[in-house]
């Protein structure tokens, strides 16, 4: 079997879909004897750094970055020249269909009238028809929580039963702390923090609420949110307007970092908080879990997936709720580590890509019956 990949949300800023690719397909590459996989992007130097280099995996470089000539044009090509099986997108296919096509469809939330307002009207309609229409035609329809199988499957009038899940998950991690560790601690101190793309969807205004109205600055304490500003949120900045200069001074946003220093700011920090809305899924509270670090966690859409005590998670709607609750974390000692365990043993990336190569398989052998 040859299996495409297209690959070129590595080739742009980093979001969920990278992680998830790059999780799934790093253990498959290393499973799989069956299958010979073809990765498409722009920059195959970069793919060649994130996945390694082996004998059953093909680089293939995309020369455009328009998206409808890479759909229309290149990877139909690249399909045809190399006799492709299955070729994998993340939410919208070509509309030629020359070969078995597999779509993730991470989530839909933008197609839900509770959460339609986060999100700008012509990204609505225009990816409202083309997930819709990608997921109809997908030969494998995939996505990455029990909470998006059943919308996908209500809203888009598509069986529960032809939708299959492949969860994000997350790699353990048991690294020593670094010199650079003592550096972050000495310039930092105490401190909270929430990884995220900043947008009105992620609820940071609830966050750094909670976080002005306890006066947690006065304690010693700041807050780090890390994370591309990707949608302006008016009311937002109207609030961090108003705070007192000095209180400020505890109020850290951080663009671009590594993958690195995001480990120590991770290993680092006093609390972490996850306020979001609504998610497909959900990364960073299961990071925070693998250095075992006291977190808080919306209980809405995708998180209760998570199976989480109801003693750590809370309704992001509710200011006064994640107040109590991050007074009560801080003043904690008690560990989760053995919840944690529990929890993250579902999210593995090699059991995962286990059961989705098996999937391929099955399902290849059933076309040709």
């Amino acid at each position: 079997m040859n299996l495409l990949i297209d690959a070129h949300v590595f080739d742009d800023k980093f979001q969920g879909t990278r992680t998830y690719l790059k999780g799934l397909y790093s253990q498959l590459f290393l499973v799989s004897r069956k299958i010979h996989f073809f990765m498409a992007a722009r920059d195959i130097n970069n793919l060649k750094n994130e996945f390694g280099e082996h004998e059953n995996v093909t680089y293939i470089p995309l020369k455009s970055q328009n998206k409808f000539y890479r759909l229309l044009i290149e990877l139909p090509q690249i399909i045809k020249k190399n006799k492709i099986d299955y070729a994998h997108y993340q939410y919208i296919c070509p509309p030629f269909k020359n070969c078995k096509v597999i779509i993730t469809t991470h989530d839909i939330l933008f197609e839900q009238k509770e959460y339609k307002l986060f999100f700008p009207l012509k990204y609505r309609i225009i990816n409202g028809i083309l997930f819709k229409w990608s997921a109809k035609r997908a030969d494998v329809l995939l996505t990455v929580s029990n909470y998006s199988k059943k919308k996908i499957s209500e809203i888009y009038k598509i069986p529960e039963e032809k939708i299959k899940i492949t969860p994000n998950a997350v790699n353990l991690i048991y690294e020593e702390e670094s010199s650079k560790d003592l550096l972050v601690k000495n310039r930092l101190g105490k401190y909270l923090l929430y990884v995220s793309r900043v947008e009105p969807r992620k609820n940071h205004l609830n966050l750094l609420k909670a976080f002005v109205e306890l006066k947690l600055a006065s304690k010693g304490y700041k807050i780090i949110f890390i994370g591309k500003k990707d949608i302006s949120f008016s009311k937002l900045e109207e609030y961090v307007d108003k705070i007192h200069p000095k209180e400020k001074e505890s109020i850290l946003w951080l663009e671009n970092v590594s993958n690195d220093m995001l480990k120590m700011y991770y290993r680092n920090c006093e609390l972490f908080v996850f306020p979001s809305f609504a998610e497909g899924f959900g990364i960073p509270p299961l990071e925070a879990m693998t250095y075992n670090k006291k977190i808080l966690c919306s209980k809405n859409t995708a998180m209760e997936d998570f199976k989480l005590p109801n003693t750590i998670t809370f309704d992001p709607e509710d200011v006064n709720e994640l107040k109590q609750k991050i007074e009560i974390q801080l003043r904690s000692s008690f560990s989760l580590k053995e919840d944690y365990k529990k929890i993250l043993s579902r999210y593995n990336w090699k059991i995962i890509s286990k059961e989705y190569y098996h999937l391929l398989i099955e399902h290849s052998k059933n076309i040709k019956n």
